[in-house]
C-alpha cells in the first residue's frame, strides 16, 4: 500500500548529504541575491521620495498591459518609468516635489500625455486613456475590468477575478479557494474542496504570486488546510491551454495572484463570522504605506465541524473538528524608481478529527480490546504549512525587466489513530509523518526589441521529502487470514530523500503585424531523486484579432509533469509482506507525465458590458499521474497509468454594469486512460486487468459542469446568488458507475450602516445550499477511494465587518 502505511518518526532530521546539498544551494541562492540586490542600488536614488501610481486604459475603459510610462521633469528628462501589468496598473518609484509630465505610449496607440505635481492634493490613483490609432489597430487584447473572460498577451486562456468580483460571492472575502475557482470556466470541486481544472488531478497546477511561482508542493496539502485564502487577494487569473515555455511541472492551469497592496488602499478591517456546524472565524486585514515601504498583513482563526466533507448525509458530519489558523504577510521597499524588493510571508495551521461513518462490521480480532463503535473512533489529521518568498523587481531601461526569487517552504501532513478503533475495523494503524522542506530559485529576464518581446530563464528547486511510519500489523497467512494470537506487530517504514528539479527557457511574443501575434518557445526541464527523466518541451501560439472586440488563438504545447513528492514510499511494499497492511507487486515509483496539448478558442466583446467566450482543447498523455488513497492512512499516493486522453469544451459569459454583475460558464469534457503503468500494488488484480484492457473514466471531473451568479447592488443593500452544478462524479469497480447530480446554490444578503467615528459596518447574512439537499460527491468504493464524502447541507453564516482606519490618511 504505496500511499497509507506511512508512519511518522519522532525525529525529523536528515541524512549528512541531504545537509550538504541544502547548505550548498542555500548558499548559493543567497549569493545571487546579494548580487542582484547590489546592482540594483547602483543607479543614484531620489530624495524625498514621493511614489506615483496609476491606471492606463483604451478609450472603451479596458485596461492596458504593456504601456510604457514614463514620468519627465522641467528640462524633459526622464526620472522614472514604469509599465502597466495586465490590469492596467503601473505604479513607478518615488521622485523629487515638484511639477512632472506624466508620459504614456504603446505601439498601436496615440501617446498620452499628463501634467502632475508632486506632491498631490488628491489621493485618487492617476487615470490615462490612450486612442487606437485605427479602429482595428489593438495589438493585445484587454480585458475589461469587470470581464473575467480573456486571452493573455501569449495566447493562455485567461479568466480573472477581482477583489470586487470574490466579494460579490455569498461568503464574500470568508469564502474558501474552492468557492472562488468553481467560479471559472473547467473547474470541478472534488471532495475535501479538492479542485480540479480542466480533468486534470489535484496536484497538476500552479499557483503563482506576484509573479512568482509557489513550489509547487502546495498542492499536495489537501485544499481546506491551504495557506491560501481570498482575503489577501487583490486579483486571481486562472491561465490555462496553451501557456508560454516559462511554465512546466504542473501545467494544468496556473492560478496568478496578485496580492493586496497597502499603498493602493491603506487600513482595513477587522471581521467576525460564524454560524451553524460550530463555526466562528474572526480575521483582520489591514495595510499601510510609509514612502518606499508598504505592507499588508492578512489573519484568521477557524473553529468549525467542517473539517472534511462528511462521510454520512446528515447535516452535521459525526468526528469532524477543526482548529486552523492562517497568517498573510506582504512586505515590499522601492530600492530605487525602478527597483523593488518584495518579502511574501504565509503560515498556517490545523489540527483535524477524522470524520467517521456508523454502523461499519468489525473486520479483525484485536486480544484484550472492548468493542468501540465505528462512529467512536479517534483519528487526527494535522498539517503545517510555512511559507516564505522573496523577490527583487527591476526594469533597468524601458525595454528590459527583471525578476530573481527565492522560496523556502516547509509543509507536513501528520496522522494520528485511534490504534484500537484502527486495528478493530481496519487491521492497520499506523502513525504516519510525512514533510517536504523546499529550497527554489527562480529567475526571468525580458527585452523588448522592436515588434519581439524576448525571454528567458531558469528554475532549480530542492524538494526534500521525509516519510516516517510507524504501524501496527496483524501477522496473516498465504490465504491472507488472520494468524493467533490475534496481537499486533509493529512495521517501521522510513524514508529520506532529495528531489532535485532543474529547468531553463527560452522565448519570443512577436507582433506580426497589427492583428497578429505569435509565442513560441522551448524549455528543458530535468528531474532527480525518487524519478530520473529529463525533456525539452516546445510550445507555439497564435493570436489573431480581426476586429477590436474580437480575438482568436490557437496553439500547441509539450509539457513535464512531476509526480507529487509526499505520498511516495518505496519500501511500503516489502515491509508489510506477510501482514494485514500487505502490498502486492509492481512499481514502486511514479514516473513523470508527458503531455501533448492542442487548444483553440475566441473571445468576443458583445457590447461594452458583456464579454462571451469558447474555447477547445484536445490532450494526448504518456504515464498520466493520478494520486489516490489505497489503504488506512488518508495521505495521497502518486501513481501512473499507461497512456490515454482529455478532451473538453467551455463557454463563459459575463456582464457588468454599475450595479448589476452576472457570470455563467459551462464545462463538457473527458479523461479516459487505459493501463496502470506504476503502483499497480493499489488495485485489486481484477480491476488492474480490466484497466489494463479498457480506457476507463477517471473520476474526478463530471461529463457536464456549470457553475454562476448574479449580484445586485442596491445600496444600501447587495444580494448575491451563486450555483454549482455537476453531472457527478464516477465510482465503484473501475469507475465505471456515474453518480448523481450534484445542485448546489448558496444566497446572501448585505446591508451597510454608516457608523459615526467609525465608517461603514457591513452585516451579511449567508445560506449555503439554500435547497438542502443532500449531494454525494464520492462513494465508499472507487479507485483510491477511502470512504464516502457528502457536500454540505443547508447552512446559515453571519459576517459582521468593522473598518479600521489607516494610520496615514
Amino acid at each position: 500500500m504505496i500511499a497509507t502505511k506511512y508512519p511518522p518518526a519522532p525525529h525529523h532530521d536528515f541524512h549528512l548529504q541531504t545537509l550538504v546539498s541544502r547548505t550548498a544551494l542555500t548558499r548559493w541562492c543567497a549569493v545571487a541575491l546579494a548580487l542582484a540586490i547590489a546592482l540594483a542600488l547602483a543607479p543614484r536614488c531620489l530624495a524625498a521620495a514621493l511614489p506615483l501610481s496609476g491606471t492606463i486604459t483604451d478609450a472603451l475603459g479596458r485596461p492596458l498591459a504593456g504601456v510604457n510610462v514614463e514620468l519627465r521633469n522641467e528640462n524633459g528628462r526622464t526620472v522614472s518609468h514604469g509599465v502597466t501589468e495586465h490590469a492596467g496598473h503601473f505604479k513607478m518609484g518615488p521622485a523629487n516635489p515638484g511639477i512632472y509630465s506624466l508620459d504614456a505610449g504603446k505601439p498601436g496607440f496615440k501617446s498620452a500625455i499628463k501634467i502632475v505635481q508632486l506632491p498631490r492634493n488628491s489621493a485618487e490613483p492617476i487615470s490615462i486613456a490612450l486612442d487606437a490609432e485605427t479602429a482595428l489597430s489593438l495589438p493585445i487584447s484587454a480585458t475589461m475590468i469587470h470581464a473575467p473572460n480573456g486571452v493573455s498577451i501569449t495566447g493562455a486562456n485567461k479568466y480573472t477575478m477581482t477583489a470586487q468580483d470574490i466579494s460579490n460571492l455569498p461568503k464574500g472575502e470568508n469564502a474558501t479557494m474552492a468557492d472562488v475557482l468553481t467560479q471559472m470556466p473547467g473547474v470541478a470541486l472534488d471532495q475535501n474542496q479538492q479542485i480540479h481544472i480542466r480533468n486534470t488531478e489535484g496536484p497538476q497546477f500552479q499557483y503563482e504570486i506576484n509573479g512568482v511561482m509557489v513550489p509547487f508542493d502546495i498542492n499536495t496539502n489537501p485544499p481546506f488546510v491551504s495557506m491560501i485564502n481570498p482575503m489577501f487577494i487583490k486579483s486571481i487569473s486562472l491561465l490555462d491551454g496553451i501557456l508560454p515555455s516559462r511554465y512546466s511541472y504542473a501545467t494544468g492551469g496556473v492560478l496568478n495572484i496578485e496580492t493586496k497592496d497597502g499603498c493602493e488602499a491603506p487600513g482595513g478591517s477587522v471581521s467576525m463570522y460564524g454560524g451553524q456546524r460550530d463555526t466562528l472565524q474572526p480575521s483582520f486585514q489591514y495595510g499601510g504605506c510609509d514612502g518606499k515601504f508598504s505592507y499588508y498583513l492578512s489573519g484568521l482563526y477557524n473553529r468549525s465541524n467542517s473539517a472534511f466533507s462528511s462521510a454520512t448525509p446528515a447535516p452535521d458530519a459525526i468526528h469532524n473538528h477543526t482548529d486552523q489558523e492562517q497568517g498573510f504577510g506582504y512586505f515590499a521597499y522601492d530600492l530605487n524608481p525602478t527597483t523593488r524588493l518584495s518579502l511574501v510571508t504565509s503560515v498556517s495551521a490545523s489540527d483535524n478529527q477524522l470524520p467517521n461513518q456508523p454502523g461499519l462490521p468489525v473486520e479483525f480480532k484485536l486480544t484484550g480490546a472492548p468493542y468501540i463503535p465505528s462512529s467512536d473512533i479517534n483519528s487526527y489529521l494535522d498539517f503545517r504549512d510555512y511559507l516564505g518568498m522573496l523577490s527583487l523587481n527591476g526594469s533597468p531601461t524601458p525595454n528590459l525587466t527583471y525578476q530573481l526569487a527565492y522560496s523556502a517552504h516547509y509543509i507536513s501532513q501528520d496522522f494520528q489513530p485511534d490504534n484500537v478503533g484502527e486495528l478493530l475495523y481496519q487491521g492497520v494503524a499506523s502513525t504516519a509523518f510525512h514533510s517536504d522542506l523546499d529550497n527554489t530559485l527562480e529567475g526571468d529576464l525580458t527585452y523588448k526589441w522592436r515588434n519581439h518581446t524576448l525571454g528567458a530563464g531558469f528554475y532549480l528547486g530542492e524538494y526534500g521529502v521525509e516519510a516516517d511510519d510507524n504501524s501496527l500489523v496483524f501477522k496473516i497467512d498465504s490465504n491472507g487470514d488472520q494468524i493467533p494470537p490475534f496481537t499486533p506487530v509493529r512495521v517501521i517504514n522510513n524514508v529520506n530523500k532529495i528531489n532535485l528539479l532543474s529547468g531553463i527557457y527560452v522565448q519570443d511574443t512577436w507582433q506580426i503585424t497589427e492583428k497578429l501575434r505569435a509565442n513560441a518557445g522551448v524549455r528543458w526541464d530535468r528531474l532527480s531523486g525518487f524519478t530520473y527523466n529529463n525533456q525539452a518541451s516546445p510550445t507555439i501560439n497564435l493570436v489573431y484579432q480581426p476586429w477590436l472586440d474580437t480575438t482568436l488563438h490557437g496553439g500547441f504545447a509539450r509539457y513535464f509533469q512531476v509526480p507529487s513528492f509526499q505520498g511516495i514510499s518505496p519500501g511500503a511494499p516489502q515491509a508489510f509482506a506477510g501482514t494485514t497492511g500487505l502490498a502486492g507487486s509492481g512499481t514502486v515509483t511514479p514516473e513523470t507525465e508527458d503531455d501533448y496539448e492542442w487548444d483553440v478558442g475566441v473571445v468576443h466583446q458583445v457590447m461594452k458590458h458583456m464579454t462571451i467566450s469558447e474555447d477547445a482543447f484536445y490532450e494526448y498523455n504518456k504515464h498520466y499521474l493520478d494520486t489516490g488513497q489505497f489503504g488506512d492512512v488518508p495521505i495521497f499516493a502518486p501513481f501512473n497509468y499507461k497512456h490515454g486522453y482529455i478532451w473538453g469544451t467551455e463557454t463563459a459569459v459575463s456582464y457588468n454594469t454599475g450595479n448589476l454583475s452576472m457570470h455563467a460558464s459551462t464545462t463538457i469534457g473527458r479523461n479516459l486512460q487505459k493501463g496502470v503503468a506504476t503502483g499497480q500494488f493499489n488495485f485489486d488484480p481484477d480491476e488492474l486487468g480490466y484497466i489494463n484492457r479498457h480506457y476507463i473514466v477517471l473520476d474526478h471531473q463530471p461529463l457536464y459542469g456549470a457553475s454562476g451568479g448574479i449580484t445586485y447592488n442596491w445600496k444600501p443593500y447587495v444580494f448575491s446568488i451563486s450555483t454549482i452544478y455537476s453531472s457527478g462524479l464516477r465510482g465503484d469497480f473501475a469507475d465505471l458507475e456515474s453518480l448523481p447530480n450534484v445542485i448546489q446554490i448558496d444566497l446572501s444578503g448585505q446591508r451597510t450602516f454608516e457608523v459615526p467615528h467609525i465608517g461603514e459596518v457591513i452585516d451579511r447574512i449567508t445560506l449555503l445550499n439554500v435547497a438542502d439537499r443532500t449531494n454525494l460527491i464520492r462513494p465508499a468504493e472507487g479507485i483510491g477511494i477511502f470512504q464516502s464524502a457528502y457536500g454540505p447541507r443547508l447552512t446559515v453564516y453571519d459576517a459582521l465587518t468593522v473598518p479600521l482606519p489607516a494610520l496615514n490618511p
